[in-house]
């Protein structure tokens, strides 16, 4: 094995020796090298830049990364996630450090030339048209499987190494026109690798000898925003095929397995209508222990990653409210809080809603934020204003199907300790059932939880049958969610009081949700998730004394 893979290297070589050279320019047409300073940030705008410039220097990025966090990327989404609007610029989170120096840097290449002595060992060779004719900015149909096999062995290789992903073309400018020599340690653009099993067997062989596997990705499309991140921890980046063969999945089985349990599987399943969807995807780990962290294209958690943990003081603000049998008790919540492209991308622009501090309304901020992005957490908790935070699904991480029992008591204790250090005590489901919540009541600090996502699900209970929509179970309150499609039905409620509503908004702007309040009748209370459980057990302490 090891004797073919160093023939490949050999033949890219002669190859490389009979291509035509790039001009190269006169060596004082270019700068000298940075001095480079750690506490620096080291930045460089992609935008604009092709697929094949972006690939070199996220590699560049997660590797350099792994030990100091120098450099960062300032990029907007590749494969862009439509549903939820409005994004943030691409210089946003920049912008909010001013704690360090920023040292900027415009040619991709002088950004290897001088970090290419930072843990750098050589570079991986790949396909010159791997990404097509594709246009970063906007969703387009799912790459051959094969293709995207190909660019996820190319990264692996290329954290395997210590190395830079780089076509024939760049390696002749790095070369000629830099002066940088990278040794060829692997080469991607072989037969070997044109098929979505060997790209992994291969992988499996050369950079994941050992039984065990310590982390795992799922790439399906071009998401290079995440990248970074992946080549860092030296993930085994997978796609899981929708249609695979016996002997796909198998191998898909025997990886998985390879990945102690409970384990998190970071990325996301096929973005634009492929299979597996969100669904079948999620089965399929959740059966094995797995749980998702989702990202479709957060930039730069390779470099967040790197700093210390932010550490909140609270997560909400509890105003001691006594109950009132004679009102009707409603809560919002702003969806969709796990997958840190909505953290990154879409909240900062929700955030800039005018009033938006003003009100109790609750935002699903993932438990991890503290320890992955701290400049993020940092910023959410100095704008929290009388808003509040919340665990999304379902914890640590998202599962839609509850894990097997043998991986329980495991998961629930990393999600007890991460909702600890995030100052949190309510918790989300996916599923609109008392059945899917119970199971989490078992984690000390989980004080309630809230099941169902928001949309309109037929399996979430009628408005006017109010009380078949909460329970004390272990102690702890449970609530189904109602949709913000139901609000209307809701707003017009008669029922008894006092009566007790959680609102799921998925993709609702702030400002409807303030407009609403706004609508409400006196005798509706709009309080924090938190508070809404705070009121039940003292609604259902006076019931049992009664």
């Amino acid at each position: 094995m090891f004797n073919s893979m160093y023939l490949s290297i050999l033949i890219a070589v002669l190859c490389l020796s009979g291509c035509k050279k790039t001009s190269p320019s006169a060596p004082a047409d270019l700068p000298e090298p940075v001095t480079v300073h750690p506490g620096t940030i080291y930045h460089i705008d992609m935008e604009g830049k092709d697929l094949y410039d972006l690939f070199m220097v996220v590699s560049l990025q997660g590797n350099v990364n792994r030990e100091t966090p120098y450099l960062w990327i300032l990029k907007n989404p590749i494969v862009e996630y439509d549903g939820p609007g409005a994004m943030v610029d691409r210089s946003f989170w920049l912008n909010t450090i001013n704690d360090r120096e920023k040292v900027a840097f415009e040619d991709p290449y002088l950004l290897v030339r001088d970090f290419a002595n930072r843990g750098i060992r050589g570079c991986v060779l790949y396909d010159d048209d791997l990404f097509g004719d594709y246009v970063s900015g906007a969703r387009h149909p799912q790459p051959n499987d094969n293709l995207v096999a190909k660019l996820n062995v190319t990264a692996m290789l290329c954290a395997h190494y210590g190395a830079i992903a780089l076509t024939k073309g760049q390696y002749e400018t790095l070369t000629s026109v830099y002066g940088v020599k990278l040794p060829i340690l692997d080469n991607t653009t072989t037969d070997k690798f044109d098929s979505w099993l060997g790209c992994y067997r291969y992988a499996a062989e050369v950079a994941y000898p050992e039984p065990a596997i310590t982390s795992i990705a799922n790439n399906s499309h071009y998401c290079l925003g995440m990248f970074d991140f992946l080549v860092k921890n030296k993930m085994f980046i997978i796609n899981m095929k929708g249609d695979a063969s016996l002997l796909e999945q198998n191998f898909t089985d025997e990886i998985f397995d390879r990945v102690p349990g409970p384990s998190p599987v970071y990325g996301i399943w096929n973005v634009t209508g492929g299979a597996p969807g969100e669904d079948a995807f999620m089965r399929y780990l959740n059966s094995r222990g797995k749980y998702c962290i989702p990202n479709f294209e957060a930039f730069n958690i390779s470099y967040t990653s790197g700093l210390p943990p932010y550490v909140p003081e609270k997560s909400e603000t509890v105003r001691g409210l006594t109950f009132d049998p004679s009102k009707k008790y409603i809560c919002f919540t702003e969806t969709d809080g796990d997958n840190y492209e909505f953290i990154q991308q879409v909240f900062p622009i929700r955030f800039d809603t005018p009033q938006r501090g003003g009100f109790p309304i609750a935002w699903e901020i993932a438990s991890t934020l503290c320890e992955l992005d701290p400049v993020a957490a940092r910023w959410f908790y100095t704008q929290i204003g009388q808003n509040s935070y919340v665990n999304p699904v379902t914890g640590a991480g998202y599962y839609k199907y509850p894990l097997p029992e043998a991986f329980n008591e495991a998961y629930f204790r990393v999600t007890d300790e991460y909702m600890e250090k995030a100052k949190y005590r309510t918790i989300r489901t996916m599923e609109y059932h008392f059945e899917s919540g119970r199971p989490l009541t078992d984690i000390p600090h989980v004080e309630g939880v809230f099941c169902g996502y928001g949309h309109a699900d037929p399996a979430r209970p009628a408005v006017d049958e109010n009380s078949k929509s909460h329970e004390l179970y272990n102690d702890k309150p449970i609530f189904i969610n109602y949709s913000y499609q139901d609000m209307a039905q809701i707003s017009a409620y008669n029922g008894p009081a006092p009566a007790f509503f959680s609102v799921a908004c998925v993709y609702t702007p702030p400002s409807d949700i303030i407009q609403t309040i706004h609508s409400l009748s006196s005798d509706w209370i709009v309080v924090s998730p938190g508070e809404l459980v705070d009121l039940y057990k003292q609604y259902t302490s006076i019931q049992h004394h009664e």
